[in-house]
């Protein structure tokens, strides 16, 4: 890095400038990115250990220049990488200081599992971020959309089939559990997914201020065929709608359950005042979300890259070691 950058650990006093710098960045790629909030980071940190897996680059003035952090998912045999550049401080070295600690904190995790494991990041395609991981031995493994839409015109009408109906969660443990199962079913094509308990999914999703109210289900047969759960999030100030996750279960496929649960989720946050929808897919869907969205009049904005390479026990190439 350039003279009067340092990196060391974060504190939790700093969360909500580190969360300044991270929010800048994502803005910077992507107009639409959602801001991350206080207690999204606390479950993060809540998962890790902040000494080692985590990372704050002050600038010479003693603010926050960047942040990154891995998580390691050992059990399915990877770590995921995220590092953020304030928009003020690019180009000081920043976005590589921070991958060579990740790769060397990956490697180490490597050493602890016993075995190689996969070190991926996700980054807007066409940006510094992209050539600087290419750069290093990383190959593009998949590629994310963001998707939106503007609540500003008429909307479709959903159409149900026969038997099918529509009603809020409840909220209520047996209700939660019900549409993790569906959720479970649904995903369980989707490319690099892995069954997801329930702990480890609630504890992903009900989070502080969880409005039951935001999450759709579709009944039929007396359980649920598919459930769209949205939540509000904060974009560039408004508090645009969110489709977290969109699950239409596999033997109830075919009956336009997705468009008809999307365009229920359009109407709920057009009830409530949100400019805008937008949502996360792949683009490679195998259930053909993406183009779901798209004749649903949904947009991208901005398309993320994953990209992977191999972290092996020791020390990983190219990355000093921790002092």
């Amino acid at each position: 890095m350039k003279p009067g950058y340092a990196v060391r650990a974060p504190l939790r006093s700093e969360l909500t400038e580190i969360l300044d710098a991270v929010n800048a960045a994502g803005r910077a790629g992507d107009a639409t990115a959602a801001a991350q909030t206080v207690d999204e980071y606390l479950r993060v940190w809540s998962r890790l250990d902040t000494e080692r897996d985590a990372w704050i680059v002050t600038g010479p003035g003693g603010e926050v220049a960047g942040y990154g952090h891995v998580t390691a998912e050992t059990g399915e045999g990877r770590v995921h990488a995220d590092a953020y550049t304030h928009p003020d401080h690019e180009g000081a070295g920043i976005g590589t200081r921070l991958l060579e600690l990740a790769e060397t904190r990956a490697a180490e995790l490597a050493t602890a599992a016993g075995h190689d494991l996969s070190l991926y990041n996700y980054v807007y395609l066409g940006g510094v971020s992209e050539r600087l991981l290419r750069a290093r031995g990383y190959r593009r493994a998949r590629v994310h959309q963001r998707m939106t839409i503007a609540l500003d015109g008429p909307l479709a009408t959903p159409v149900w089939a026969d038997g099918v109906t529509l009603r809020p969660c409840t909220g209520t443990a047996g209700d939660l559990r019900a549409v993790h199962a569906c959720v479970e079913d649904a995903f369980g094509d989707r490319w690099g997914g892995e069954p997801r308990p329930y702990d480890v999914w609630a504890d992903d999703l009900l989070y502080d201020g969880f409005d039951p109210s935001l999450w759709l289900l579709a009944e039929r047969a007396g359980r649920i065929a598919g459930a769209a759960l949205c939540r509000f999030r904060d974009v560039r100030g408004d508090l645009a709608g969110e489709v977290g996750q969109l699950a239409v279960a596999r033997e109830d496929r075919r009956l336009g359950i997705g468009r008809s649960l999307l365009l229920s989720a359009f109407a709920l946050f057009a009830e409530r005042g949100a400019p805008s929808v937008g949502l996360d897919v792949d683009s490679e869907s195998l259930t053909g979300a993406h183009l779901l969205y798209a004749r649903a009049g949904m947009t991208v904005t901005v398309s993320i890259g994953r990209f992977e390479r191999e972290a092996s026990g020791g020390t990983a190439e190219g990355a000093p070691a921790r002092s």
